[in-house]
């Protein structure tokens, strides 16, 4: 029993100064999540090539890569609160326009428009998150953040069931809950990161510093990307039923969502690196099995899927957490605008490379893929843990904030070293 409670009590340390935070990105998951599915949907019923439609929608992606490339000077200039804000409003009000008209040049220019929006307030989540976390706690707090936006993201998927006869409904659903995401994050008395001082970040610079993770988010954005653009067709292809191959992408996600925290709470106690290489070995030796199980029932189906989501969609806050403990404040924001810049590289060109291969020798090489970028990821990593040390720096001395009376709050978060605070307030009051 002491030893629950005490694990409680930690994660109540951790979680409470969070909570608004967390939500705020709950809610953004959940509004960009269904408005996606959505225009979809409508694409496809008002009768838009399936071909035209993709380049529509992968328009989404194209915002979000400009963010990455330029954005962060918008944060550093006016901070993390004001400038997530400004783009989640800008988003909302970007929402409704799409009633305007149906012209499918018109929803790629939105599209684009929407994408940079997201990929700035993502930039703002993650530099902001990574600032007011420790090396100690770092991987934890980022499978925390994670499992938020999976939770978002299918919150979103339920709600396209809502009745909408006139077509208006779900935008106004949208922007509303991209306006109530801005109240937890514009209230909260967590202290924004100090913007007066920053430093450049260049993609070969952070390569420098941490070539394991710059190589981690990249091959995470190629199997994820993968995983979502063609797990589907995949399905599909091998014989599986609507039912089953909607159970195969749910049960994919499912066990990315329940990883999250046990893997990132483990590469808290180790060397990042070492968990990085375990979970893709693991990835490495079970993709291929996955083929010839996935057909003997609902239940080795469902394990199978959970199997490989597992060890597809922890990649990323891994690699996130394993750059972030060797940079220092001032360098955060720059170095999340060129993370996520990686993965959305890898969003765009593993779906590409990944559905040519399928094409030329079978639908098998979708889990190949698995195993190859895997493989190459273990050999690179492997070479570099051995001709290269880790500089790690840590800024941040303790944890965000302790449970503690909300009157007391704003005298904590003056100060980085809020505990040691926190108990000289509380022990004054008694």
């Amino acid at each position: 029993m002491p030893a629950i409670t005490s694990a409680i009590n930690f994660f109540r340390t951790i979680v409470s100064p969070l909570s608004a935070f967390f939500a705020g990105t709950g809610l953004t998951c959940c509004a960009f999540s269904l408005l996606s599915s959505t225009l979809a949907l409508r694409l496809s019923r008002n009768g838009v090539d399936t071909a035209e439609a993709g380049i529509i929608l992968s328009l989404y992606y194209a915002g979000y890569v400009l963010a990455s490339l330029s954005s962060y000077k918008i944060v550093n200039r006016v901070g993390h609160i004001r400038t997530f804000c400004a783009f989640i409003s800008s988003f909302s009000a970007l929402v409704p326009l799409h009633y305007i008209s149906p012209y499918p040049p018109y929803w790629g220019i939105l599209r684009l428009m929407e994408g940079y929006c997201i990929g700035t307030c993502f930039m703002c989540l993650e530099s902001w998150l990574n600032t007011r976390a420790n090396n100690k706690n770092r991987g934890m707090i980022m499978s925390l953040y994670m499992i938020t936006t999976y939770l978002g993201s299918s919150l979103g998927q339920l709600l396209l069931n809502i009745p909408d006869k006139n077509g208006l409904i779900v935008y106004a659903l949208v922007a509303s809950l991209f306006s109530i995401a801005l109240v937890p994050v514009s209230l909260t008395a967590l202290p924004s990161p100090d913007i007066t001082v920053h430093k450049s970040m260049s993609l070969r610079l952070l390569y420098k510093k941490s070539p394991v993770g710059v190589f981690g988010c990249f091959a995470s954005g190629f199997l994820v990307g993968a995983f979502y653009t063609l797990g589907a067709i995949y399905a599909r292809q091998i014989g599986l039923d609507v039912k089953q191959t909607s159970v195969f992408m749910f049960c994919g996600i499912f066990g990315g969502m329940l990883a999250q925290f046990p893997i990132g709470r483990l590469s808290d106690k180790r060397d990042r690196r070492y968990v990085l290489l375990w979970t893709s070995g693991f990835l490495f030796l079970i993709a291929p099995w996955i083929h010839y199980f996935i057909h003997d029932g609902t239940a080795l189906l469902a394990l199978s899927a959970i199997l490989l989501g597992s060890g597809t969609f922890v990649m990323y806050p891994i690699c996130v957490s394993h750059v972030n403990d060797q940079l220092e404040d001032a360098e955060r924001t720059n170095a999340s605008g060129m993370l996520i810049l990686l993965q959305s590289m890898g969003l765009i060109i593993g779906p590409i490379i990944i559905s040519a291969v399928m094409q030329t020798f079978g639908n098998i090489w979708f889990l190949l893929s698995y195993s190859a970028v895997s493989g190459c990821f273990i050999i690179f990593a492997l070479k570099q843990i051995a001709t290269k040390s880790v500089n790690y720096i840590n800024v941040t001395p303790t944890d965000p904030m302790p449970v503690a009376p909300t009157h007391a709050y704003n005298e904590l978060t003056k100060d980085n070293n809020l505990i040691d605070k926190a108990k000289g307030i509380l022990t004054a009051k008694h």
